[in-house]
């Protein structure tokens, strides 16, 4: 059998470059208007997401705004930490497959066929939903993480909520760069470099280069007949960006990234084993090459009036190979190959948003295609390898895989949408918003699934077919917004959105799409002079065909995804404050959330003995989403004289116990976390050291739990080291 561990994705052709530039503008301004440097009180933090600078104490969302200045302040350097900021988020990192959930809301389980309800963007446009969210976080201007569906503007991928990451855009107000190096404990070493050059007065180029690895953090016992480099990452990304600013009515930007991101293999572990100490059987290997190529273009009319493009494209080549029942010692294990190409195009009319204008719009087309290519038996594409009584009931320690693809799995979506925001002020204290979203969604999937006693390569014919799925829906919100006063805003809204629908790949069972109501209120205040923020929200979701994965005993155990019947529920609140008293700094944060899922009948239970293992689950919990949620952080800035600082800072976030399945037994249950992480930082003059400690009471904890509880993924223990930096 052929093995194939890697291939780069193919340069962007020439094309595609000059598809569609679109505006810096938004990410400008908010860099410029970003959180203040200096004295008490806040500068202006915007939120740019919704094709606007907005200020976040005055836009009527729920949102978690982190300027670049405050990532590096509280450690978070990737979608994985970002839970740790953001209360109502939860991240479990699956490899090249990423369970993202906001308010309960986004992906129960790891699958390729399920739809993710959590979309997130990287410099304005979509990423792939539901994978391939693991790129470093380094030279970021913000992050912005809107919470509640945001289906008129981010469309059918964002009924949970909407991540949006901005990179940082060049500065043509002179060269300028920065320099880090950094050790930790495991054998930790990293390295950013990044170089800011105006070329012209008009035109200038950015270049941010990453590189991270480090020794076996997991597995302080680890045996098995495995190979590979698992625990092990070795990762490089460059980014590339030029602006182009002939005038103030114009500008243009590209933004080329490209990632070697090697992460060596997860380790994993299962009930009833110690986290930390693994039998391995795999062949291990992680893998995502990627780039993205991003073009904006903006032009402002003399009447005000802005037209935008964002043209998009992106490919990623995967391999993710790992032990599939933990630490137990049977043969057991899966791998997998694909290749993921994703091309999008958005189109905006955005009129002015002022007093003088009582009146404002935003007009928008979008246009996205995914093509899906997971590799046959022959390229170790989608293979499953066990012992007796697995599918198939094949000797233990083949080499031949029980369940495969005869040829490679290919799946085509297409999505067409149109949307409108119409905006009226009744007066400078009091308006309305109405959103609108039209989307047309297109699958087509071609599968030719076979298995075999796993003496050769699995010819048996097992499911086949070519299916086709195509969906139309209108989502929208409609929003309430007064300030009573220049400190205060009250607002309520109304939204829908949907998650799509599709089929199993294994089995081909179709499910229908997921639909979600959302009604909220919410109210922001400042305090003090400006020197304390709040944020309230209280909501009430209600989700029908809620999707969810079960096993199938017709299908040898593996996993089905089904709807639920009935309604399902979900609500909770969210409080958030921030206050800058000179040199002191303070934020805090706690999400309440609860849920009550519809009716699955009929469903298989793995946990219990046939013939009692058909069972009817009604009125279970959201996977994923804990009941209570905690983030705080305190620092305080000592001025030892007119160019040196010294800044301790503490950062504590909380999560209560939650299900990593709709299925409440020990199996299944993530328990409660509370992590510290901690740091000093000095720095003198353009010179800094920031010695940083994660997870220092070292906690040893689950993760993530993966396939109805047969996969266990540890946290990573206490790690601590320093960073070295440079700024000129």
């Amino acid at each position: 059998m052929v093995r194939h561990t890697g291939k780069f994705v193919s340069t962007v052709p020439a094309l595609v470059l000059a598809v569609g530039l679109a505006s810096p503008a938004l990410a400008q301004e908010a860099e410029r208007t970003g959180a203040g440097d200096a004295g008490d009180g806040f500068g202006e933090i915007v939120v740019t997401a919704q094709r606007r600078a907005e200020s976040l104490q005055e836009v009527p969302i729920s949102a978690t705004v982190l300027t670049g200045a405050m990532l590096e302040a509280k450690g978070v350097d990737g979608i994985q930490s970002l839970q740790y900021a953001a209360p109502g988020l939860t991240m479990a990192d699956y490899g090249s497959a990423n369970v993202l959930n906001i308010r309960g809301i986004g992906r129960s389980a790891v699958d390729i066929e399920l739809p993710s309800g959590v979309v997130l963007y990287r410099d304005s446009v979509p990423t792939f939903p539901g994978y391939f969210q693991n790129e470093p976080y380094f030279d970021i201007a913000g992050v912005e993480v809107l919470k509640g569906p945001q289906g008129t503007v981010a469309g059918k991928s964002a009924a949970g909520g909407a991540i949006f990451i901005r990179t940082a855009s060049p500065d043509l107000s002179g060269f300028s760069g920065k320099a880090q190096v950094e050790y930790g404990n495991y054998q930790q070493y990293g390295g950013t470099l990044v170089l800011n050059a105006p070329l012209s007065d008009t035109f200038g180029v950015r270049l941010a280069y990453r590189h991270f690895q480090r020794d076996k953090i997991l597995g302080e016992s680890l045996t098995g007949d495995f190979t590979g480099r698992p625990g092990r990452p070795n990762q490089d990304s460059v980014r590339l960006g030029a602006l182009w600013e002939p005038d103030t009515a114009f500008s243009a930007e590209l933004r080329l990234d490209l990632s070697d991101l090697d992460f060596g293999g997860n380790l994993t572990s299962s009930y009833g084993a110690d986290l930390y100490d693994y039998v391995q059987n795999a062949n291990f290997a992680y893998r995502d090459k990627s780039a993205r190529l991003v073009g904006k273009m903006s032009y402002t009319l003399d009447s005000g009036v802005e037209l935008r493009s964002v043209s998009g494209y992106q490919g990623v080549h995967t391999i993710n190979n790992f032990d599939r029942n933990g630490a137990a010692p049977s043969n057991d294990r899966f791998d997998s190959a694909g290749t993921f190409k994703l091309y999008s195009q958005e189109l905006n009319l955005i009129s002015p948003d002022d007093d003088d204008h009582p009146f404002s719009y935003i007009l928008g087309a979008f246009y996205q295609r995914t093509d899906t290519v997971i590799e046959d038996v022959e390229n170790d594409g989608f293979n499953f390898y066990g012992e007796p009584g697995d599918l198939g009931g094949f000797v233990q320690s083949s080499e031949f895989p029980y369940l495969g693809l005869a040829t490679p799995y290919r799946k085509r979506e297409k999505d067409l949408s149109a949307f409108v925001d119409l905006k009226y002020k009744f007066d400078p204290r009091f308006y309305a918003e109405l959103g609108l979203r039209y989307s047309n969604y297109k699958t087509r999937n071609q599968t030719d699934i076979v298995f075999g006693d796993g003496t050769a390569d699995p010819t048996i014919p097992f499911f086949a077919g070519t299916q086709s799925l195509s969906e139309s829906d209108v989502d929208g919100k409609f929003t309430l917004s007064f300030n009573p006063n220049r400190d205060h805003n009250i607002y309520a809204n109304v939204a829908r959105a949907h998650i799509s629908g599709g089929f199993n790949i294994v089995g081909g069972a179709k499910f229908d799409k997921e639909r979600v109501w959302n009604y909220e209120l919410g109210w922001k205040a400042n305090w003090a002079g400006r020197k304390v923020q709040t944020q309230f929200a209280a909501f009430y979701q209600t989700l029908s065909n809620y999707q969810a994965q079960f096993a199938n005993p017709d299908l040898g155990g593996q996993n089905l995804l089904q709807n639920a019947d009935g309604q399902s529920k979900i609500y909770g609140a969210e409080f958030a404050l921030q206050a800058r008293l000179g040199g002191f700094h303070f934020d805090a944060s706690v999400a309440y959330l609860d849920s009550k899922l519809g009716d699955f009948p009929n469903v298989v239970s793995p946990f219990l003995p046939p013939p009692n293992n058909v069972i009817s689950i009604s009125g279970g919990k959201s996977p994923f989403a804990p009941k209570f949620a905690f983030n705080g952080g305190a620092r305080y800035e000592f001025l030892v004289s007119e160019d040196t600082t010294i800044t301790p800072r503490v950062d504590v976030s909380s999560q209560s116990k939650q299900l990593g399945a709709l299925f409440d037994v020990p199996e299944t249950r993530l328990p409660s976390r509370t992590l510290i992480n901690a740091g000093l930082m000095v720095q003198k003059g353009p010179f800094s050291v920031d010695f940083w400690v994660e997870n220092l009471a070292d906690k040893r904890f689950v993760a993530g739990i993966q396939d109805l509880g047969r996969i266990w993924y540890p946290a990573a223990p206490r790690q601590y080291g320093v960073k070295l930096g440079f700024e000129f």
